[in-house]
């Protein structure tokens, strides 16, 4: 069984580190593929390096680099949607599953990663084999929430102890993303460690043509991207896609 992990930066694995170990144990020939560069504050290769090596950690080594070899920049994933989703058809052949981040408002690149991962499941006839995790958003909160579902139809599975800590121990590779971990890391914690849950379900075309939840979104918040400029883009994909 081959599974591909459609993502939107190099460390947006740790969302998916517990299906990623639960896939690998069960036999499953796992594929990564980011779509941008990463590089907003370091390069490229040095952001593709450290996904390389928390994902050769977890025994991951068909990886994608779409967005550095692309030239895909990052927060810029939304502007780029047809030319990623070509990209990936190109790249990837035979999959049986497709997981990747929620639909969730928190990250607008992660918005977009979940656009191109939809509409590469239709056109491979895999959206009822299509799945999505959440990272973080800012739901309910007025700063953000990590490893926290919106709505339902979610299925949670108690994961190992051991499992819980080793996805959370990754964000030691990410040397140039420190800031970032050192905010997020604590309730990852939480939900990875003590709670020891992951969430995911399956995607669901109808809410594409809605915002993730009510009230401002957290990427509107934090990198002041307005959802009118992110649905500029993304309109025209969703109904040339998926119609409406």
């Amino acid at each position: 069984m081959n599974a591909l992990f459609i993502l939107a930066h190099q460390d947006d694995e740790v969302a998916a580190a517990s299906r990623i170990l639960y896939l690998v144990r069960g036999g499953a020939r796992v594929h990564c593929a980011f779509l941008t560069n990463g590089a907003a504050t370091v390069s490229a290769s040095v952001r593709d390096a450290e996904s390389r090596a928390a994902l050769a950690s977890l025994n991951v080594a068909d990886l994608h680099f779409i967005g550095s070899e692309n030239d895909i920049p990052d927060g810029k994933l939304v502007e780029h949607l047809d030319r990623a989703l070509e990209l990936i058809e190109s790249a990837v052949k035979t999959i049986d599953e497709i997981y990747t981040l929620a639909w969730e408002g928190g990250h607008h690149d992660h918005d977009a990663a979940h656009l191109v991962a939809v509409a590469f499941a239709k056109r491979r006839n895999l959206l009822e084999s299509t799945f999505e995790l959440p990272l973080y958003n800012g739901f309910r909160s007025r700063n953000f929430r990590v490893l926290s579902p919106i709505g339902d139809t979610w299925t949670r599975r108690t994961i190992s102890l051991r499992d819980g800590i080793t996805s959370s121990l990754l964000c030691r590779f990410y040397r140039s993303q420190r800031k970032t971990w050192m905010g997020l890391l604590p309730e990852a914690l939480i939900k990875l460690v003590m709670l020891r849950r992951e969430c995911i379900r399956r995607v669901d075309v109808a809410r594409l043509f809605d915002r993730p939840h009510v009230g401002p979104l957290l990427y509107e918040r934090r990198f002041h991207v307005p959802h009118d400029r992110f649905t500029s883009f993304a309109r025209p994909f969703v109904a040339h896609h998926f119609g409406g």
